[in-house]
């Protein structure tokens, strides 16, 4: 089951901060974040994202049997964290940028002929996560075996203060927030998310913890990130 914790990152900057912090932390065995097409065509106009619109729109012609709207894992690209910071900046920035990009997120996904999510954003149903996601992020930490005693000695020390029961050799699986068309185009009204950040994590309590304890640090936000235990 995995649980959430709250970072107080609202802002573009506050959310970039937290995510260069959280894909560089010692813990982090392994970064998986990817962007679907229909984000490199909104944002086309930008250097990050035209090559890789342009390489679509090159495929396109190649492969006229492509459905838009399906699963297929080539709709969307590995993205490094700066592509996704970029990504996130140009749709939250409130400005007439944004507007266009929005309004040509849109379109694109009107061509895929899937309906029009409906949810309110950031509040999709966990279970029934819409599709497609636009932006998907996703992190593993190293199985509790793999630590090493000495560089990693805080969340060692954190579970066995805990008395929690352990899979030692499971990977630990942490995701962010569920990023559809409602998330992109309205969820930071005048450029403020309406909620925290949030992250979630299948690892043991005390583990996923003291990791993002020591990422909302790493970030300089303003509090430390809120689980369920501090409730």
């Amino acid at each position: 089951m995995m649980l959430a914790w709250s970072f107080a990152a609202r802002t573009p900057d506050e959310i970039a901060r937290l995510l260069r912090a959280l894909g560089k932390h010692r813990y982090v065995r392994e970064v998986d974040h990817r962007l679907h097409w229909s984000v490199d065509h909104a944002l086309a106009e930008l250097p990050e994202f035209a090559p890789h619109a342009s390489a679509f729109q090159a495929r396109l012609k190649k492969e006229r049997a492509l459905e838009l709207g399906s699963r297929d894992p080539s709709l969307w690209r590995e993205a490094k964290t700066e592509d996704v910071i970029a990504a996130l900046t140009a749709f939250w920035t409130p400005d007439d940028a944004a507007l266009r990009y929005r309004s040509r997120l849109l379109e694109a996904l009107a061509r895929t002929g899937l309906p029009e999510a409906a949810h309110a954003p950031f509040a999709s149903a966990p279970n029934e996560p819409p599709h497609p996601e636009l932006v998907m992020l996703d992190w593993e930490l190293y199985p509790v075996d793999e630590l090493d005693a000495d560089r990693h000695a805080g969340a060692l020390a954190a579970m066995e203060e805990a008395e929690e029961a352990v899979n030692a050799s499971a990977p630990i699986y942490n995701e962010g927030p569920v990023m559809a068309a409602p998330e992109l185009c309205e969820g930071a009204p005048n450029g403020v998310l309406a909620d925290d950040f949030l992250v979630w994590s299948d690892g043991p309590y005390s583990y996923s913890d003291y990791v993002f304890r020591g990422v909302a640090k790493a970030a300089k936000l303003v509090e430390p990130p809120i689980g369920y235990q501090d409730l």
